[in-house]
Formats: structure tokens, sequence, C-alpha cells
């Protein structure tokens, strides 16, 4: 029966190309997804993509390459059920050509996504972009904010847009793929409290001309919401914290689950007033069966990865999408028509 519900999304997924659209008629979904090392099987000699070549460690070939934008094209659909996602954030992929390639080597090519990306100075190669619907969602403005680390270091850029839902409201979005744990979650805080500080500083440019702005902000933090460098985000920052997931998180690691990919949001999407505002007041975990696989060395489930090492097992990444649905609430004068 699953698997026959996700076979009728797929389709009227791939029949409803949302030509048309507009907020107020539909809900529009806003995802985010650490797609977990999206490589072209072409060397890059400014990065270290050497392991995800065809002769690599992991012998990243085209076909694996091609089954990898498949499948994020089937979470992609997953999330959107009956209607395509008006933004995508996406982490942990390589260059544009990857993005392109999504988009036109997909059943995604029917719905004119268009493309915000530039390369970071990631030493790995792998960047933060955004795919987003033009019909749906109107970008006036687009940024690449560097966090510059201690020492040199080199990580993602955050990508911000401005933009404009429902004809009339403005959006501020920040995509984000803070610093990793890799060297230990303690010698490692240090550099996403540098982010932290960098974004906010970025926030406070915004609310200080619009007190009253509608700002957005998600991608893979690296850090729970009680770390220091996420409470150090909401301190005086207008935004809430609505990553309170249903689900036991979006990412496990030796049998537990944290959430490290999260939504944010500012206190004027909560108001009564016109316009858009988020059904529920918070962010949901996509976690589907298919995404995941028995956790036989601890216990429940893990998301199925890509790789396991450098053994190839054909999944989707070791991290869970994660979404919120944008409503309408009608103007008051459009009450009695």
């Amino acid at each position: 029966m699953r698997a026959m519900f996700l076979v009728l999304t797929l389709v009227c997924f791939l029949t409803n190309s949302g030509k048309g659209q507009q907020l107020g008629t539909s809900d529009l979904t806003f995802m985010f997804y650490n797609v977990e090392n999206l490589f072209d099987v072409r060397d890059d000699s400014l990065t270290r993509d050497e392991a995800f070549l065809p002769d690599g460690d992991r012998y990243w070939t085209y076909g694996r390459f091609l089954q990898k934008l498949n499948h994020i094209y089937k979470v992609i659909a997953g999330v959107g059920e009956w209607q395509p996602p008006a933004v995508i954030g996406l982490a942990e992929v390589e260059n544009r050509y990857v993005l392109e390639a999504l988009l036109q080597e997909t059943p995604l090519h029917r719905f004119g996504y268009e493309i915000i990306h530039q390369e970071s100075p990631d030493a790995r190669g792998i960047d933060v972009a955004l795919l987003y619907r033009s019909e749906l969602f109107e970008i006036q403005r687009q940024d690449f904010i560097q966090v510059d680390l201690p020492n040199r270091r080199k990580t993602r850029d955050i990508v911000y847009v401005q933009g404009v839902v429902g004809q009339t409201d403005t959006v501020h979005l920040y995509v984000n793929h803070w610093p990793s744990r890799y060297s230990g979650t303690k010698l490692s805080e240090p550099s996403r409290i540098v982010a932290a500080e960098t974004l906010k500083s970025h926030i406070r440019g915004i609310t200080s001309k619009e007190p009253d702005g509608k700002i957005l902000v998600t991608g893979d933090f690296n850090d729970s919401p009680e770390d220091v460098s996420l409470q150090l985000l909401l301190e005086d920052s207008r935004l809430k914290n609505i990553s309170s997931y249903k689900f036991d998180g979006t990412h496990k690691h030796q049998g537990e689950w944290s959430v490290l990919d999260q939504w944010l949001a500012s206190n004027s999407w909560f108001g009564n007033n016109e316009g858009v505002y988020l059904e529920g007041g918070r962010a949901k975990v996509f976690s589907a069966n298919w995404l995941l696989e028995e956790d036989v060395a601890h216990i429940g489930y893990k998301p199925r990865r890509t790789y396991v090492g450098f053994k190839y097992q054909g999944g989707f990444s070791d991290h869970l999408p994660i979404y919120l649905t944008i409503k309408h609430r009608p103007l008051l004068g459009n009450l009695n028509e």
C-alpha cells in the first residue's frame, strides 16, 4: 500500500505541473535537504573530490550519479506530494553542473525550476544552493554571505535571497551549511559560533529596516537547537526555532538521533495579520519508510545512505529532509467577494 501511494504521488506530481498556481489557491512548500555528497564524475583540480571519481576510493560512476539524481527527485516529489515545492534549499552539492543535471535528467525539468548557486571556498568543493519556481517565488535580491573562520579555514557561504510570495509578501530566506563536527563537537564549536554571529549580523541589517519583516532560516547547522550557536542566533534576532519535530531527528550518529537540520522563523509569521503565515507554526521532517533502514548495530532505524564508509549501498542521504507549509490569509477587503 505504501508503494502504491508513492506511485500515485509521483504520477500526480508529474501530471500536475502547477502552471498558473498562485498562493491563495494552493499552499506552498519550502524544503531543505542535505543530499550528502552530490558529486559529478569529473576531477576538479581545485578541490578534494578524488574519492568521487570512477577510479576513486568510492568508484563513483556516471550510473551511480544518475541514480543519486533520481533518488533526490523521488524525495522532492515525496515532500511536495500533489504540488512540487516552491523553494528547495540544498546542501552538499559540488557545483552548478550537478544542479543542472538534477533539473534536466529527472522529471523536475517539467516545473521550470531556476538555480541560485555560487562556488564556495569549501575545501571539499561542496556548496549550498537554492532551487525555486519563479512563478511562485519572485526573486528580488540574492547574496552569498562569506563566513570568515579563524586560522584562514574555509567553509560554505550562506545563501541569502529576498523574494515575494503571494504577489505582496516579501520573504527573506537564508540557507546554511555550518562547519562540521569532524574534528570533534567541542573543538569545532567555535567555528559554528562564528557562522551564527555572521548570520545574526546580516539578519540585524534586515530587521533594522524591516522590524516586522518575514524571515526564514534553514539548513544543516551541525548543531542541535539547544547548542550554543543556535541559542546565540536566537538572542535579540526576532527568531523562533520551529524545529520541534515529532520524528526523532534528522541525522543519526552512533545510535543517537539529533536535530541538525532546522527551520527558524521570525515572529512576524505567527500574528493574525493579513498575508502569508506558517501552517501549524512548525516545520516537519519527511521520514518516509523508504528513506530509512534498520539500524542493526543499535536500535530502531537510521537514514539509508548512498555509502556506508566506502561500501556503496545505493541509498539516499545520511540526513532526512525538512519542510514547512506556507498558507495565505485572505485580505480583509476580499472577504465579501
